[in-house]
């Protein structure tokens, strides 16, 4: 189940994150000898790469709070947190905190020092600091991937999200376009659901998990 909903996740939220993250994938530079179609598979590469390593990250956390015997609580609070993600607008259109502006702001950074050079890894190079930009989805995937319980299940999850939105991302860069916004629009309009069905599923996941501590046999 957590497979199938990790790659659906992310294929539906490219839809939504086209928006951020389909320029870059439509300024993509030729870089030496590296062919059109292998540029772009790198450059997904990178994106995904870096999914993974924040999913590895998370399943850190999600590990200690497992061995906590905080698993349970962990699911629901992810679950609920997703719920509430899609459910208040405000958390997701409000301005920009400050944090996140300087951070966005260090990204972009990074992205015109690595347009500028002329390395054979410059198109990795992009799709690994793409993959650290601000995303509400990206961030509601390492809320799930917390409830995996450990390092490589989250680390799984992350890399299935990214997969996920392989797909969509390919597909813009390889096309040269957006596609129709129509088109956008109707897969858009059902992320919303499939998130708060990812947010019942980790709750109900929570609710059925038996409470337990290290400590306790």
């Amino acid at each position: 189940m957590w497979i199938f909903s990790a790659f659906l996740f992310g294929f539906l939220g490219s839809f939504h994150c086209v928006g951020m993250c389909g320029p870059i994938a439509l300024a993509l530079p030729p870089k030496g000898n590296t062919s059109f179609l292998l540029g772009r598979l790198m450059y997904n590469s990178g994106r995904i790469f870096t999914y993974g390593i924040l999913g590895a990250l998370a399943g850190i956390f999600g590990r200690t709070l497992a061995m906590a015997g905080l698993q349970k609580t962990v699911s629901i609070v992810s679950g609920a947190l997703i719920i509430l993600f899609v459910l208040i607008p405000f958390l997701v259109k409000g301005n920009q905190s400050a944090f996140l502006y300087a951070w966005t702001s260090k990204i972009k950074k990074m992205f015109r020092r690595i347009f500028a050079s002329d390395s054979k890894l410059t198109l990795l190079s992009i799709g690994l600091v793409n993959g650290l930009l601000p995303c509400g989805f990206v961030y509601l995937a390492l809320a799930a991937s917390l409830a995996m319980g450990s390092i490589g299940g989250s680390a799984g999850y992350m890399l299935l999200f990214g997969i996920g939105t392989l797909p969509m991302m390919l597909a813009i860069s390889l096309s040269g376009q957006v596609f129709n916004v129509r088109f956008q629009t109707i897969f858009r309009k059902a992320v919303p659901f499939i998130a708060v069905a990812l947010g019942v599923w980790l709750i109900a996941r929570g609710v059925m998990i038996e409470s337990h501590s290290c400590c306790q046999r």
